[in-house]
């Protein structure tokens, strides 16, 4: 039997209060969850903090403070513009798992992208002040996410979509996601200088879930406080997209059981297709 990993959205929508979000995906292109609403307590997201600290430390030999940055500089781009992004996070630590199996993000995902959606990338995002040097006002030039389909697109049945969840507040001095409402709709990659005079922030506090569709235009400001901003991504796609992160059969199998939603876990790491392949001669001859 094929495993069922499938969600009632219209139940989820229900029992989390979701419609308004819902209609902003539709509208803006863009909502955003608060803390109340994913039913999250602090302590959750101070593991995801931590885990991605301590993955970063590992990675780069370099300690990161939440109040004054890194404690040593970059070459290269990240020493240009204040920024590392740490990517297959999902491979370190069961709390980077749980970002990808919660039910509210499962539920908006599904809307978005439809039933088997796969993850195409798991990282997570470190910023720190950024350098007088740099001379833009983005840190993260605009761009939409799906800008691998060729344009135009139905701003209706997105390729792509995207999540970040928000360890640190976010404020446009703190750097945070700029995105230009609406944008989606016009089915097209932004031309050269036109987004970010149309862009605003997206501002909201620690603990809140940003979502948003692959054919919004977004970028990132630059940061001008000290300290750090945390972000946990994850990037997703339909079904005949290939992922840009490759997990299948890479993720340890106690790993994927050790989730809360384990079988909807295996749709996005593509596990599921070891099973249709294994039961194609099944279903073929059913269906012969």
């Amino acid at each position: 039997m094929i495993i069922d990993h499938s969600i009632d959205i219209d139940e989820a929508v229900e029992e989390f209060g979701l419609a308004d979000h819902i209609t902003e995906l539709d509208d803006v292109g863009l909502t955003v969850v608060p803390q109340a609403t994913l039913r999250l307590g602090d302590e959750w997201f101070e593991q995801l903090r931590d885990a991605l600290l301590r993955v970063a430390e590992a990675r780069t030999g370099v300690s990161f403070d939440l109040d004054t940055g890194p404690s040593a500089t970059f070459d290269g781009r990240a020493g240009e513009n204040g920024q590392l992004i740490f990517s297959h996070l999902i491979y370190e630590d069961q709390s980077f798992e749980k970002v990808l199996t919660h039910p509210v993000k499962k539920a908006l995902m599904t809307y978005m992208l439809g039933e088997g959606h796969r993850l195409s990338v798991s990282d997570g995002w470190i910023k720190w002040q950024t350098p007088n040097s740099w001379e833009e006002e983005s840190t993260t030039g605009f761009h939409a996410d799906q800008s691998v389909v060729p344009t135009p697109w139905n701003w209706r049945i997105p390729h792509i979509a995207n999540m970040n969840w928000i360890i640190t507040d976010y404020t446009r001095e703190n750097g945070a996601l700029a995105y230009v409402p609406g944008s989606h709709r016009e089915q097209r990659l932004p031309e050269p200088g036109e987004a970010l005079p149309r862009s605003v922030p997206v501002e909201a506090p620690k603990g809140s879930l940003v979502m948003f569709q692959g054919g919004l235009w977004h970028g990132a400001y630059r940061k001008t406080t000290p300290g750090l901003r945390l972000t946990m991504l994850g990037q997703h796609c339909r079904p005949y997209i290939i992922p840009f992160q490759d997990f299948k059969g890479r993720v340890p199998g106690e790993f994927i059981e050790a989730s809360e939603d384990p079988d909807y876990l295996r749709s996005l790491l593509r596990e599921d297709e070891y099973q249709l392949i294994a039961e194609a001669p099944q279903l073929l001859n059913k269906a012969n």
